[in-house]
């Protein structure tokens, strides 16, 4: 069924890529330029009159005109939602940095990222916007596909206050109402912007479960109907002064108090009836000041300074109920105190040393905190208290110190040829202390020492036709919650904790073709690309295996005795620990595959102001599972995932719409005791703007219009499922209301 599935998608999607480029051919119309050789080949620029017919607002309304642009857009918005992998997020600054850059640096921050300063940019403050295609010289980070940079303008002296007013409908509830005022203005050589935002979201979903024994007869149903509500405020300043010498100093600050509460009634019948209330109440706070210093120092080349700092508390409590009316009581309470924080400094000096080669030296520093806290109470019945689980509390305090020093060398061996080579050398230290409840302390000390080169080369073929090959070892920054216990909501299980995970490396190597249609009409990107991980982080069976003495055995020899109860019955008995899991490290892993895309104007259909952009990406990932000891696939991991973003503007009437579609293959979730397979639905939404004054305009999104999350089976097995005995099934369905967002907004 996966496997149909996904032929479906790759036939759509080369339908889509092969049916759009032809579209572009017949596209006369000249949008932008690329002028120069070397690294000037490289760029194509739109300049500020190329905007002006769309009576843009803001930074993002023009860089949405930009075909391109909307792949980078959305890969920014799915990393900052979490999407998914094993890592806690960039390691540091790095040398990768952001695909997006403003006066060709990335901003110096981490919450405060540059997705959320793109809305902020009023469009008046924009000189010109350069793509910037393969590895290029004199910017803040090395990139082997597309680098958007943004230009500001010089020495404007207006200011302008930016404004929005949101209210976004979901269908059966009532609507929420946000707020949005930005400043931006300058005061001699000081720019700046200031932001206030007021968010008020409320998140709604419909799940319905049918339950099935090992039989396949239904034995009950269950329905979940929750009700979350986020509110929260977010300030943001950013400050550039501009020195009489030259040098630069950019500073930004971000505050953001949040709460959430949540009310998610559950309602089973059937055999095994019962009534649960699950209330969640969680304050999230976080601030953040980063910056960044740049200056000349003549023969001795261009420092370069980047430092942030920053913390991310969480206090929450889940109170858990049983029953209905008056025989309901609490039975269990989860409380959860979080703290992280992060300081991070990068220094470089960068000096052209020939004509055609420059070498930029320097360090990075980083210091990482995380302390959480899980505590765990349960009680029996209505007259009893609720007691502490000292076996299902944790509470740990790690510290990473994490010291890198790097060269990053470019090359232009020619007008078409550029190669940029680097070498990164880590140490890092992680102090991991688990506090047991007499106050001892079990603590892991660790130190790691890692070597990260980096080859990326690029060679224009012609003016239109570049290739680029890239190879680089990377090295993940560890996801520190994994070293917690916690209750996963997802999979209502409890989950250990494990202090002695290692970072994961993966070695990359990437070889793209990119060819540019005349007169700008887009772009056609083929990228084959693999990579082979060591130290995997995923699912990892922590049982301590024993025959019928108690004696600790390996798995292969215990799954060679008898699989009897009784045996069983050892692992789980007092002395046991049970069949357990958590998250660790597997010796090796890989994957491979292709990504696509295609960029175009729709010329040819007489659209020349309406572009297309489609991505497919095929990626097959391999990994022993812990479990079965079988080659599967990465958990949550689809092996195709299509977006499709149409944007057509209306010039002569001040009117555009579009729409935005995700569309992805099956998955699974692999476990000790199960294997959850899932079918998610298509990510589709449609919107339409209209510009009703100068300066001002209204917008209409319609999000999630399929109204459905998705499908999928959980299939449970006793004990351990190598045994292969079947328990029971689950088959669960997620409902989503269709969204309606109402926004208003405009400068003055």
């Amino acid at each position: 069924m996966q496997h149909r599935k996904g032929n479906k998608i790759i036939k759509q999607s080369i339908s889509v890529l092969l049916l759009s480029s032809s579209l572009a051919l017949s596209n006369n119309t000249v949008y932008a330029q690329s002028t120069g050789t070397g690294d000037e080949a490289a760029v194509v620029t739109y300049e500020k009159d190329y905007f002006t017919k769309y009576a843009p607002v803001t930074l993002l309304d023009m860089l949405q005109r930009v075909p391109g642009v909307s792949e980078i857009l959305n890969k920014n918005r799915r990393q900052r939602r979490g999407g998914g992998g094993n890592n806690g997020g960039e390691r540091g600054f790095g040398s990768g940095g952001d695909q997006i850059l403003i006066d060709g640096k990335r901003l110096a921050g981490k919450a405060n990222n540059i997705d959320d300063t793109l809305g902020r940019i009023s469009a008046n403050q924009v000189e010109k916007v350069e793509l910037i295609r393969g590895a290029t010289s004199g910017l803040d980070v090395q990139s082997q596909g597309l680098v958007i940079n943004i230009v500001l303008s010089e020495g404007a002296t207006t200011s302008t206050t930016f404004w929005k007013v949101t209210s976004e409908y979901k269908i059966g509830h009532a609507p929420g109402l946000e707020f949005l005022l930005s400043h931006s203005g300058s005061a001699g050589n000081l720019d700046y912007t200031i932001s206030g935002e007021r968010s008020s979201n409320n998140g709604y979903f419909d799940r319905n479960d049918i339950f099935f024994d090992a039989n396949g007869v239904e034995t009950g149903r269950r329905k979940i109907d929750p009700e979350f509500n986020f509110r929260g405020f977010t300030f943001n300043t950013n400050l550039t002064y501009n020195f009489e010498e030259g040098a630069v100093l950019r500073l930004n600050g971000l505050y953001e108090p949040n709460t959430m509460k949540g009310n998610e009634p559950r309602i089973k019948t059937g055999d095994s009836p019962e009534s649960i209330l699950w209330l969640t109440d969680r304050d999230f706070d976080k601030w953040e000041v980063g910056g960044d210093y740049t200056r000349n120092f003549g023969s001795l080349g261009r420092l370069k300074a980047l430092f942030v700092v920053n913390q991310d508390t969480t206090d929450s409590v889940v109170d858990r109920f049983t029953g209905a009316g008056a025989a309901q009581f609490e039975n269990i309470q989860e409380k959860e105190i979080e703290d992280k924080r992060e300081k991070i400094l990068r220094v470089s000096l960068t000096k052209g040393i020939t004509s055609s080669q420059t070498l930029e030296v320097g360090a990075e520093v980083a210091i990482n905190t995380f302390d959480k806290k899980f505590d765990r109470f349960e009680s029996a019945s209505a007259t009893d208290p609720l007691v502490f689980q000292d076996d299902e509390s944790d509470n740990v305090k790690i510290k990473e110190n994490r010291y890198e020093i790097f060269a990053n060398h470019t090359y232009n061996f020619s007008s078409s040829l550029v190669l940029q080579s680097s070498l990164t050398t880590e140490f890092s230290n992680i102090v991991a202390d688990n506090i047991l409840l007499d106050g001892t302390i079990n603590r892991r000390d660790t130190k790691f020492t890692y070597l990260k080169p980096r080859v990326n080369l690029r060679y224009d073929i012609t003016g239109s036709d570049q290739l680029r090959f890239t190879v680089e070892k990377k090295v993940s920054q560890l996801d520190f919650d994994n070293f917690v216990a916690e209750f996963d909501q997802r999979s209502e299980e409890f989950r250990i904790g494990n202090t002695n995970i290692v970072p994961e490396r993966v070695w990359e190597v990437s070889f793209a073709y990119e060819h540019r249609f005349a007169n700008d009409a887009g772009s056609f990107e083929i990228e084959p690309f693999y990579k082979r991980y060591t130290d995997y982080i995923t699912q990892v069976d922590f049982t301590d295996y024993q025959n019928f003495a108690g004696d600790i055995i390996g798995v292969e020899e215990f799954f060679a005795l008898p699989p009897t109860l009784a045996l069983r019955g050892v692992i789980d008995s007092d002395a046991g620990s049970g069949f357990i899991r958590a998250t660790g490290n597997v010796d090796k892993a890989s994957a491979y595959g292709v990504t696509v895309k295609s960029n175009l104007r729709l010329g040819l259909v007489g659209l020349p102001q309406a572009t297309i952009s489609a991505t497919y990406k095929y990626e097959k990932t391999k990994v022993i599972d812990q479990f079965t000891l079988e080659e599967r696939t990465f958990e949550r991991k689809p092996e195709h995932r299509v977006d499709i973003d149409f944007r057509h503007d209306i010039t002569e009437l001040g009117f555009s719409y579009g729409l935005r579609g995700a569309f992805q293959s099956d998955g699974a979730t692999y476990d000790i005791r199960y294997y959850w397979p899932f079918s998610p639905q298509a990510n589709i939404g449609i919107f339409a703007e209209y510009q009703i004054l100068d300066g001002i305009k209204v917008r209409l999104d319609a999000k999630r219009i399929t109204g459905r999350r998705g499908v999928s089976n959980r299939f449970n097995y006793t004990d351990q499922i190598r045994f292969d005995e079947f328990s029971n099934q689950e088959q669960r369905r997620t409902d989503t209301p269709q969204e309606f967002e109402l926004s208003i907004q405009g400068t003055f």
